[in-house]
């Protein structure tokens, strides 16, 4: 989802550049360098692997270039202080949010079945038994 920079402070850009900058332009989490093709790995110990490091064993993995971006740890957009930002890369910022990103979904949904409703006319029909 792009980002609403009306929702953060005036000099979020260059924070966030600068959060990232901090961690060394790696994930905190997993430490998957920004700009950087990867595969990520499901069997083995380590989250991911450079691509130019994948072997030529006959099946093609699929590739995924890490953007950092900058979390709120207490998911308050107004706590910007530097303690509470930390850069991470697609995979775990989404896992981060999982349960928010869900509960909007699930919102979203309802409210889209509610008007679904009002626009038929409430039509709803109980199967008799």
């Amino acid at each position: 989802m792009p980002c609403n920079y009306k929702e953060y402070p005036e000099n979020w850009k260059w924070l966030s550049k600068q959060i990232i900058s901090d961690a060394g332009n790696r994930c905190e989490l997993c430490y998957a360098p920004n700009h950087e093709l990867i595969v990520r790995k499901k069997d083995s110990g380590y989250p991911w692997q450079l691509a130019e490091n994948v072997g030529d064993g006959g099946d093609y993995p699929k590739l995924t270039k890490v953007i950092l971006t900058v979390h709120h740890i207490d998911s308050d957009k107004n706590n910007s202080k530097k303690q509470n930002l930390i850069a991470l890369c697609q995979r775990c910022h989404l896992r981060l949010d999982l349960q928010k990103h869900m509960k909007n979904r699930r919102a979203a949904r309802q409210e889209r079945n509610k008007n679904e409703l009002s626009r038929n006319g409430m039509r709803c029909w109980i199967r008799p038994k």
